[in-house]
């Protein structure tokens, strides 16, 4: 006797309610009295349902009904097939029917490919650590429980916007849309779905993003610089009698980061470890911390430069010959990198004697540089990564660790020296704010940082107020370059003359009085 075939009707499936206040429409399967239901990724209202038709009416019929379509010709051309077999149930059906589905990646397999991609694939552990942390918060939103791609409407993005904001800082929101836009736009690549619901979604309110000025002011700096040569010196050796060791908790080991057993990096002090990491950023041109960490001693070429002040001074007074007889040359660190964050070009031009406190403490590669071997030259220049043992998630772990160690140190630093406090980060800020108000062109200042001109302005310090008077003095007389030339040369006859009477009374002690006047004056 031959057997009927299954039947397939489209259905809106009001047994459940999604987010949005509409049900799902589905393709429901009936065959020896069993029913099963397959998702095609739409859902309507039911005021825009047809019972009778069983199909979309109102203004988003035509798109949905063409969807609609197409799902029961695939269903209905597979059903067809089955003639003449008997091995088949309703639920076989629609399992056949949901192999290429795509709406039958849920959310969270969603986000477990992309993470597993990034760590195993890609090696990339920051961005699998990014998405994990993501999931994580939709988990605790959704209450654990996984939604189908084509539940994430813009409606359910802006309640989950809502929750973000009672939560988060707007940074945190963005940091976390991005990903999500990303993983959606990976779905859509992938076939997994139609249109991203991000295509028609906006913030209830913009997000303040504007990143917090951080830079220090150039007196700042040269305080954490005397503050680390007074305490350990030129060589890097702490002077014990300056400062008792033993009454502060060094920060080395923490339950958290106890990362496969690495949590302590190098026998030195860890203040003396992370204000040595942060003099190095600022005079490595701003480098980031991760691009100091994968620096090998290979990296490093010593380069000697000609002292052209010197060059062009003695030019001037002595002649040409004598500038050339008496040529001084400086020595140089020249450093070529990339960096991690942009794959831009790096290159950092440093003077040795400046740096070298800071890597003194690390080993004295420098002494003997054409005499290292291969295995030295291999050496990462600050004991933050292995090279015998620097595998992408070691190193991910490793940087986890130092970021935590460094800033906590930092902060400490700061509050012994009466500042605010500090994060790795406000190097590379206080870097461009030096230059940029020192009138170098953006453009020579995004190259020193690896970055491009139009992304510069972040890293850059507000004007002070004595920035504001300079610049105002310039829309004045008085503030004129030849003014100004022809002023002081007025004030310093003008002193002349003072000098000469009163050596003229015979008051040398109006004179010195004068004189330490002067001397008050220009240092004020």
């Amino acid at each position: 006797m031959k057997r009927n075939l299954p039947s397939i009707t489209p259905i809106l499936y009001t047994s459940k309610m999604l987010a949005n206040g509409e049900h799902p429409i589905m393709l429901r399967v009936c065959y020896n009295g069993k029913r099963t239901y397959k998702s095609i990724g739409i859902s309507c209202k039911p005021s825009e349902w047809s019972k009778d038709k069983n199909k979309v009416k109102g203004s988003r019929a035509s798109s949905l009904n063409t969807i609609i379509t197409r799902e029961m010709t695939k269903a209905n051309d597979y059903v067809l097939s089955l003639e003449g077999k008997d091995d088949y149930t309703a639920a076989t059906i629609v399992k056949h029917l949901s192999k290429s589905a795509p709406t039958q990646i849920t959310l969270y397999s969603l986000f477990e490919e992309r993470i597993r991609f990034f760590k195993e694939e890609k090696q990339s552990h920051n961005n699998a650590v990014g998405y994990r942390t993501l999931l994580n918060r939709i988990k605790k939103y959704t209450d654990n429980t996984d939604l189908e791609l084509f539940e994430i409407t813009p409606y359910w993005l802006s309640e989950f916007e809502e929750y973000l904001r009672c939560h988060y800082s707007d940074n945190s929101i963005r940091k976390f849309f991005d990903g999500f836009k990303a993983i959606f736009n990976y779905a859509k690549r992938q076939g997994y779905i139609k249109d991203s619901p991000f295509d028609n979604f906006t913030f209830s309110k913009k997000l303040n993003t504007q990143t917090r000025k951080r830079a220090l002011t150039i007196d700042e700096i040269t305080k954490l610089m005397r503050y680390y040569y007074q305490r350990y010196g030129a060589l890097g050796i702490e002077d014990k009698e300056v400062y008792n060791e033993h009454s502060e908790k060094q920060y080395w080991v923490n339950q958290k980061f106890k990362m496969r057993g690495e949590n302590k990096l190098t026998p030195i002090n860890a203040e003396q470890f992370s204000l040595a990491l942060y003099l190095t950023s600022y005079l490595f041109q701003g480098l980031a911390l991760v691009d100091i960490a994968n620096l090998k001693v290979k990296d490093l070429h010593l380069v000697e430069l000609t002292d052209s002040e010197k060059y062009q001074r003695d030019s001037a007074l002595y002649g040409v010959d004598y500038a050339d007889e008496h040529k001084r040359t400086i020595l140089y660190f020249d450093i070529s990198t990339y960096r991690t964050k942009t794959h831009h070009h790096t290159r950092i031009v440093v003077e040795a004697a400046n740096l070298m406190p800071y890597l003194n403490p690390f080993g004295s590669y420098f002494d003997d540089y054409d005499q290292l071997d291969d295995y030295d030259m291999e050496r990462y220049l600050f004991p933050i990564f292995d090279h015998q043992n620097d595998s992408a998630e070691v190193k991910f772990c490793r940087m986890t660790y130092m970021n935590y160690l460094v800033n906590v140190n930092l902060k400490r630093i700061a509050k012994r020296l009466g500042m605010p406090p500090i994060t790795f980060y406000s190097a590379r800020h206080s870097y461009a704010s030096q230059l940029y108000h020192a009138n170098v062109p953006i453009g020579l200042i995004a190259q020193n940082m690896g970055r491009n001109p139009n992304e510069i302005q972040t890293y850059l310090k507000e004007f002070d107020t004595q920035n504001i008077v300079e610049a105002n003095n310039k829309s004045l007389i008085v503030g004129q370059p030849l003014f100004k030339e022809l002023a002081n040369k007025e004030e310093e006859k003008r002193q002349d003359e003072i000098r000469e009477a009163l050596k003229a009374k015979g008051d040398n002690e109006g004179l010195e009085r004068y004189e330490a006047y002067l001397k008050w004056r220009e240092e004020h």
